[in-house]
């Protein structure tokens, strides 16, 4: 039977307080706000909202205290159905204290609430039936309990899912090295969790490798180093470079050996930048192009070099278009407006339209079905 390909996002959902300042708050130093704003955030919620405004189709689970019945309203003013959103009992709303300097960076502070709650799978376990029927694919980041994103994780695959992981924060070097990531089909990490991720895994031994690789090219930096490990053998892994773009080191149907495949960054537009959004705007566009091909996809089987890298370029340019806008989820632009944007890239280049042709397509043929 045809089904539309449907991502599961099993993640945090917080109400995030915005703090804008001159710049971030050092140690001891008190400074005043300029403006004051109050939003629903939380990576889990977020990158829901990224899916659907890339015109994917997509679940979101997540929990929230008594306090926050009106982030139920405002996610389904986003798209995202709210009957996935649990209300704890006993527990508040999680929070979010972020702080976005004049030239956009941030800071942030995150309480956990209820996020950290088992309600879902204490509701799953409790059923006979699939945990995630209809889905194709499951996302997951590292803001809830972490027994929650264990289970979630293995029950997936046990159901045949594409599994997504965006560890952020990064998981404890205990958590990493006990961690299953022969269940994880794609790994979506920034520079920094790199980092972090590789010395967890190797130890007191990684220190200089990674000193090292980060003097290196983008290509030879420690992403090139966590894609060489053994615990990482069947993980396709895409890794952001913040100005420099993002990497991606696909793993090989045959086993054969991994390509790199590179695409820059957006070029950005305007003066405005705040860069709270771009994160979980990559995820979410690439998440959802990912959708585009069959759960099971790997290079060489039904997807190919060429596909990832329009996918990188399809996912950098709505995160810098993100960029461009205050806020985490208001900042996310629309895949209409994204694919306008690379449009206009291509003619001021001279590039063929062929390109963006096999990526409306690809949009077009993932809104319809799949067997």
């Amino acid at each position: 039977m045809s089904r539309r390909p449907k991502c599961i996002v099993r993640g945090s959902i917080n109400h995030d307080e915005y703090f804008y300042v001159d710049h971030i708050s050092k140690p001891g130093e008190t400074i005043s706000s300029k403006r004051y704003e109050s939003r629903v955030g939380g990576k889990g919620a977020n990158q829901a909202v990224a899916i659907t405004y890339a015109s994917g189709l997509v679940e979101f689970s997540g929990s929230v205290g008594k306090d926050g019945k009106w982030i139920l309203e405002y996610m389904e003013e986003h798209a995202i159905n709210p009957s996935g959103i649990i209300i704890s009992e006993n527990e508040t709303t999680g929070r979010a204290i972020i702080q976005v300097s004049d030239g956009g960076e941030n800071s942030i502070v995150l309480f956990p609430g209820a996020n950290l709650s088992e309600l879902h799978e204490k509701r799953n376990a409790s059923s006979s039936q699939p945990w995630f029927p209809d889905a194709t694919h499951l996302l997951l980041q590292n803001e809830i309990n972490y027994q929650s994103t264990l289970t979630s994780l293995l029950k997936a695959k046990d159901e045949g899912l594409c599994t997504i992981f965006n560890p952020s924060p990064m998981l404890s070097p205990t958590q990493i090295r006990a961690f299953p990531w022969d269940k994880v089909d794609w790994l979506l990490i920034n520079e920094g969790e790199a980092d972090a991720l590789y010395r967890g895994s190797q130890g007191s031994t990684a220190h200089k490798d990674s000193q090292t690789a980060s003097t290196t090219s983008v290509k030879d930096g420690v992403a090139s180093l966590l894609a060489s490990l053994d615990i990482f053998n069947n993980t396709n892994i895409v890794c952001t470079l913040g100005a420099d773009g993002a990497l991606a080191y696909p793993r090989r149907s045959d086993g054969s050996e991994m390509t790199p495949v590179y695409r820059p960054a957006a070029t950005l537009q305007g003066d405005f930048r705040d860069t709270t959004g771009a994160g979980d705007c990559f995820t979410g566009y690439f998440v959802a192009g990912l959708m585009w091909y069959p759960p099971d996809a790997r290079l060489g089987r039904d997807i190919s070099e060429d596909d990832i890298s329009r996918l990188l370029e399809f996912s950098n340019q709505a995160a810098g278009m993100s960029v461009e806008r205050p806020g985490t989820i208001d900042s996310f632009p629309g895949r209409d407006q994204v694919m306008q944007r690379i449009a206009q890239v291509h003619k001021e280049i001279g590039r063929s339209r062929s390109d963006l042709d096999i990526t409306q397509n690809l949009f077009d043929n993932s809104n319809s079905t799949m067997s």
